[in-house]
C-alpha cells in the first residue's frame, strides 16, 4: 500500500468498504478482520518515516488461508466443527508478514479442511459460473478482485497453483519446508506447503523474502542471477513436459503453444521431456494423502461424534486412510523416492521444467465431470493430473498466467514452471523474465 496518497489507517478505511461492498457477492472471504486491520494500519502511520520505510511489505493489504492460524479471527478450515476455534498465536508465517508491516484485512475461504480443489462458496470475480478452484479458492479471489495485491495460501496437492490459473494470478509453491508451517492446521505432513499467491512476479517474490528471508538471500556463485533485464535466453535450457501440453483443451493447448514459440523466438533452448505421472504417481498420491491425512485426523477418527459432523468427502477420505496398511504406505514412499530421483534426473540437463498449470481452463464450478479430448474425468483428478507431483517432489514450482485464452469469459491459461530444489529465488528471477517476455508479446 502506498502511503503517500494518504494515511494507512485512511486507504485501510477505503479498502474495507469496497471489500464489504463487493464481497457480498464473491464471497471470498470466510472472516473479515477490520478492527485488527485498522489498529495495524494505526501502528504503521505511528512509526516515524524512515522505520515505516524500512519495513518490507509497509502497509500491503493481505488475505491469509483459513488453514493458517491468524488471531483474532476464528480458524475454522472451512468446517462447522471449528467454528468456535480461535487460534492465540498466530502462524509463524502470518507471524512473519506482520512484522514486515503487512495489514491482514481477511482470512480466505477454504475447501473443507483443504480436501477438495473447488471452493465452491466463492464465486469467481471475473468468470462468474466457473471455478476459482481450491483449496485456496478465496485468497486467490481476494487476489483477482483487486483487493489485495497478494495472499498467503497452502499447497498439498495444487492448492496454491490451482486456483491461480484459474483465477488468472501468480501462485508460488516455495521448496518443501522452506515455509513454517507452524499454526497451519495439518492435512499432508510430507505434502503440507505454504506461499504467496499475488497479481505478479515482483509481488510474489516481496512476500516470499519475508516468508523465507534466507532462501530468498542466496547470492553470488550461489545461483544464477536472471533479472527481467539481464537474463540471457539463449543460455536457458527449457525442459517442457510435451506430452501434457498436447493433452489439454484446444484453447489452453494454443495458448502454451504460443508462448512456448516466443520463448523460443527469445533463443531459450527447448527440450522435450516426459515427467513421471500416472497411473504411478496417481497411486502414490491417492496412498500417502489418504494415511498421512487419517493420521493428523486421528482425534476426530475416534471420536464418531465430531467424525459425524465432518461433511461425507473428507470423513470418507479419512476413514479410507486409516485402513491403508503400513506395508503399502511404505511401498509408496519408496515409490514416492523413485519420482524424486526422475525428477532430479530431469533437471541436470536443463534449467528447468515446463508444463500447463491445468490442462483445461477454469471449469464451471458445479461440474462434477470435466470432458477432455472426448472423455469425461473426474473434476479434483484432472485439476490436480499437473499439479502433485512437485508436492511428492518438494521441487518449488509456480504458476504463471498466460494472456486470456477466451476474451469473452477472460478466463486464462497457466505456465507450470518448476526448478530442482532449493532453487527458489532463482526460479522468480526466471519467472518474472518470462512474464515480461510474454507480456509483450
Amino acid at each position: 500500500m502506498d502511503t503517500s496518497g494518504g494515511s494507512a489507517r485512511r486507504q485501510v478505511e477505503r479498502l474495507l468498504q469496497r471489500i464489504e461492498h463487493e464481497d457480498a457477492s464473491v464471497h471470498a472471504l470466510s472472516a473479515r478482520m477490520d478492527a485488527a486491520a485498522l489498529a495495524a494500519a494505526d501502528r504503521l502511520d505511528a512509526l516515524a518515516a524512515p522505520l515505516r520505510e524500512a519495513l518490507p511489505l509497509a502497509g500491503m493489504p493481505v488475505v491469509v488461508k483459513d488453514l493458517i492460524d491468524t488471531p483474532p479471527a476464528a480458524c475454522r478450515g472451512g468446517l462447522d466443527l471449528f467454528d468456535e476455534w480461535r487460534p492465540v498465536d498466530p502462524a509463524e508465517s502470518v507471524r512473519r508478514l506482520e512484522a514486515a508491516g503487512a495489514i491482514i484485512v481477511g482470512v480466505g475461504e477454504t475447501d473443507h479442511a483443504g480436501f477438495g480443489v473447488r471452493t465452491a462458496r466463492v464465486r469467481h470475480p471475473l468468470a462468474p459460473g466457473h471455478t476459482v478452484g481450491g483449496s485456496s479458492g478465496g485468497s486467490a479471489a481476494a487476489v483477482a478482485a483487486g483487493w489485495v495485491p497478494a495472499a498467503l495460501g497452502t499447497d498439498t496437492g495444487g492448492s496454491i497453483r490451482i486456483p491461480a490459473a484459474c483465477c488468472g494470478v501468480v501462485g508460488f509453491k516455495p521448496t518443501w519446508g522452506r515455509v513454517p508451517v507452524r499454526g497451519v492446521r495439518t492435512l499432508v505432513t510430507s505434502l503440507d506447503h505454504v506461499g504467496p499467491i499475488a497479481r505478479d512476479v515482483a509481488t510474489v517474490r516481496r512476500v516470499q523474502q519475508v516468508l523465507d528471508p534466507e532462501g530468498m538471500r542466496v547470492a553470488g556463485q550461489a545461483r544464477r542471477r536472471a533479472k527481467p533485464a539481464g537474463l540471457q535466453w539463449a543460455q536457458l535450457r527449457i525442459g517442457v513436459a510435451t506430452s501434457l501440453v498436447a493433452d489439454c483443451d484446444p484453447a489452453t493447448s494454443a495458448t502454451v503453444a504460443a508462448a512456448l514459440e516466443r520463448l523460443a523466438a527469445a533463443g531459450a533452448v527447448m527440450l522435450p521431456v516426459e515427467l513421471p505421472g500416472d497411473p504411478l504417481l496417481e497411486a502414490v498420491h491417492e496412498t500417502v494423502f489418504c494415511h498421512e491425512a487419517a493420521q493428523a485426523w486421528q482425534d476426530v477418527l475416534r471420536d464418531p461424534s465430531r467424525l459425524a459432523r465432518l461433511p461425507a468427502m473428507v470423513r470418507n477420505t479419512l476413514l479410507a486412510g486409516s485402513g491403508v496398511s503400513r506395508v503399502a504406505y511404505d511401498a509408496a514412499m519408496a515409490a514416492r523416492a523413485r519420482l524424486r530421483t526422475a525428477v532430479e534426473r530431469l533437471l541436470d540437463p536443463v534449467d528447468l521444467l515446463l508444463s500447463p498449470t491445468l490442462p483445461v481452463l477454469a471449469p464451471p464450478v458445479d461440474a462434477r465431470q470435466v470432458r477432455l479430448r472426448g472423455r469425461d474425468h473426474g473434476f479434483t483428478g484432472l485439476l490436480i493430473r499437473n499439479t502433485r507431483l512437485f508436492n511428492h517432489t518438494g521441487n518449488p514450482a509456480l504458476a504463471l498466467p498466460l494472456p486470456a485464452a477466451v476474451p469473452a469469459d477472460r478466463r486464462q491459461a497457466s505456465l507450470q514452471l518448476a526448478a530442482a530444489c532449493d532453487r527458489d529465488a532463482w526460479l522468480l528471477d526466471v519467472s518474472e523474465a518470462m512474464e515480461t517476455l510474454l507480456a509483450a508479446g
